[in-house]
């Protein structure tokens, strides 16, 4: 179901016919959105609208805002009165697979009705619907969408004073992070980006409500060696703070030839610290879905001089923890969706 909503449109006053109270239309619908469980992705303080101008870079504002929709299920239009900000989110919204609901006047143009699931000329009807209407998620377009904007930064160094990860809340004990999410360098070599593991942990959070963390831009310092690194550093943070009960790691196969569908590695159950079920559920739900060729504890060393960020987590940190390597044709959910759609 819809679980956050982004508000657009400029703001303008709503009489609720109920009470007859004039009320910022953003302020009626948040409100309404809060009693019913669903968050809003922009609240009223964060709103950038009438603003731009004050900003030295106006960019700031609408990278801002397209952040915000990245992250919402629905995108609720007010277009009563139409501007320019507001139609471009509707159309950017669209793009990226998001549930567009539109308020506006009717008979409403053809590129609105292109361009939104469902059209209403009243705000309360419209915030009904979002309530009461479950999102459906194409996980292929929402995936193909989110990996592009991954691909765009995953060659790019952070912009100055912006970490190379990103961090997303959830209400689920269970951590998934995608280190190779983008390019990363180890030992002075240039490593090319997993495709695919971040939008996975992304979706998964979507999804489920799990925590994630994925880079975002290129690394300098793979985060898997080295525990130094801004990546490594947060996670530690995040962990003391936190009440994780698991950490799922997600990698690629890169190799295409590779027998293996899936790779699980729990180093011989010694990073479950006495949670084998957690191992077997796994393993069992795979079978379910009917991936066959899985192989187990392989790629990396107990043993290794060289503590990797594996071991910092259930050596150090003491959360149980299991790394999943995916097969590139699991990876491809425009030419390979079925695949996809079952992992």
């Amino acid at each position: 179901m819809t679980t956050s909503v982004y508000l657009s449109g400029p703001n303008i006053n709503f009489v609720d016919p109920t009470s007859q109270i004039s009320a910022d239309w953003k302020a009626f619908a948040a409100t309404t959105f809060f009693k019913s469980g669903i968050t809003v992705a922009n609240p009223i303080d964060l709103d950038f609208s009438g603003i731009a101008t004050k900003i030295v870079d106006p960019t700031v504002s609408i990278k801002h805002s397209l952040n915000l929709i990245d992250r919402a299920d629905s995108l609720l239009a007010n277009l009563v009165q139409i501007t320019e900000p507001a139609t471009m989110e509707v159309f950017y919204a669209n793009r990226q697979g998001k549930q567009v609901v539109v308020i506006g006047n009717e008979p409403f143009n053809p590129w609105v009705l292109k361009h939104s699931e469902v059209q209403f000329s009243n705000l309360t009807d419209a915030v009904e619907y979002l309530v009461n209407q479950p999102s459906v998620l194409d996980a292929v377009t929402w995936s193909t969408q989110f990996e592009g904007e991954i691909k765009k930064r995953s060659e790019q160094y952070p912009p100055p004073g912006e970490n190379d990860f990103e961090y997303y809340g959830g209400d689920m004990p269970i951590l998934v992070i995608a280190p190779h999410a983008t390019h990363y360098f180890h030992d002075g070599n240039l490593h090319e980006s997993e495709s695919y593991t971040g939008t996975l942990a992304a979706l998964l959070h979507k999804l489920t409500g799990c925590h994630a963390i994925i880079s975002k831009h290129c690394i300098v310092a793979d985060p898997v060696y080295y525990l130094s690194s801004p990546f490594a550093n947060f996670l530690s943070s995040l962990i003391s703070k936190s009440r994780f009960k698991l950490v799922l790691a997600l990698h690629g196969i890169e190799e295409w030839q590779s027998t293996n569908d899936l790779i699980i590695t729990s180093w011989n159950k010694s990073s479950l610290i006495d949670k084998a079920e957690y191992l077997n559920l796994l393993i069992n739900l795979l079978k379910i879905k009917e991936f066959k060729d899985i192989g187990f504890d392989t790629t990396d060393l107990i043993q290794s001089e060289t503590k990797t960020i594996n071991h910092l987590l259930f050596e150090d940190l003491n959360i149980p923890m299991i790394r999943l390597e995916i097969h590139r044709r699991y990876r491809l959910p425009q030419l390979q969706p079925s695949l996809y759609k079952s992992l």
